[in-house]
């Protein structure tokens, strides 16, 4: 049995999150709380460190069990879905310990991955799982109409019986997602996590500490204002990881941990959230609740099996 990627519960946009919803074989990641951070510099698992999870925007998106939860119930009604074809599905079993990559809120954080994946994403986590182990014309009660010609107004069946437009998968998302997501809640959150962010790169904390990180970077050989230059750096996106842009997101962490960059970022953007969520906590409220409340869903959908 392959197993399936993730499914990205987060709310839309927020704290670098994705989608709800995102299927097998799509990329996504969650953004719910992390393991306790660890201070910039420390030896300690830099995967550990964390900021966005530690941003109190992350009090309204969900926590890693909810998610896992959440994701389980979809694919048990995925599921039972499948089983009214006469399809055999198992629903894939939950990593224990799934690899993640350090925090990048802030771009880099980790001379670990620095050193080893320049600014790529961490190769050990970034390929995706396959999508399940079905036959070719199961896949299509599984996925119905994603990846046919856009317009396609063909009706889908398997062995005469109608598929939903979008699956089994699609429709076991669905399922959840009508009856409990807060959009009008996800919205307020989203763009709460979105501008509180944006509006850091003009806090003159922030700023001050980006000229000093330009400063330590020169000392080095490299000419940045910013460290949000290098990752826009086409060499730099390239298939191949040049030693230049190892030697060059190794001195970016070097110099964030130097000048305390992060933390200085992160405090910046926790006053700025702080402020925000005062003015709309009814509306952030009402989404937490929401959370709440599928989460208990899904566990009931778990508990019936």
């Amino acid at each position: 049995m392959r197993r399936l990627a993730p499914v990205c519960l987060a709310l839309a946009a927020a704290l670098l999150g994705c989608s709800s919803g995102s299927g097998p074989g799509e990329g996504g990641g969650s953004a719910a709380a992390a393991k306790s951070p660890t201070p910039s510099g420390s030896s300690t698992d830099e995967r550990q460190i964390s900021y966005a999870n530690r941003l109190p925007m992350a009090r309204y998106s969900y926590s890693v069990d909810e998610n896992t939860v959440i994701e389980s119930a979809q694919h048990v009604l995925t599921r039972r879905c499948l089983k009214t074809y006469g399809i055999a599905y198992e629903t894939p079993p939950q990593p224990l310990d799934a690899p993640r990559s350090a925090d990048r809120r802030y771009g880099l954080s980790s001379a670990t991955e620095a050193a080893l994946y320049g600014y790529h994403p961490n190769r050990d986590i970034a390929q995706l799982p396959d999508g399940p182990d079905l036959p070719k014309d199961a896949l299509t009660v599984f996925y119905g109409k994603r990846g046919a010609p856009q317009g396609s107004g063909e009706k889908l069946t398997y062995k005469g019986k109608a598929i939903p437009d979008d699956g089994c998968f699609g429709q076991s998302v669905a399922k959840l997602s009508e009856q409990y997501d807060d959009p009008a809640g996800a919205a307020v959150a989203s763009r709460i996590a979105n501008e509180s962010y944006e509006k850091t790169l003009a806090d003159p904390a922030v700023k001050e500490a980006f000229r000093k990180w330009s400063a330590c970077m020169r000392s080095s050989g490299f000419r940045y204002s910013s460290p949000l230059e290098p990752l826009n750096t086409p060499a730099f996106q390239s298939n191949d990881i040049s030693a230049k842009e190892k030697q060059t997101a190794t001195a970016d962490v070097r110099c964030k941990n130097e000048t305390r960059l992060l933390d200085i970022w992160f405090k910046a953007e926790t006053g700025l959230q702080k402020a925000e969520i005062e003015k709309n906590t009814v509306a952030l409220e009402s989404l937490r609740a929401a959370h709440r409340e599928k989460a208990e869903a899904a566990r009931r959908i778990l508990a019936e099996g």
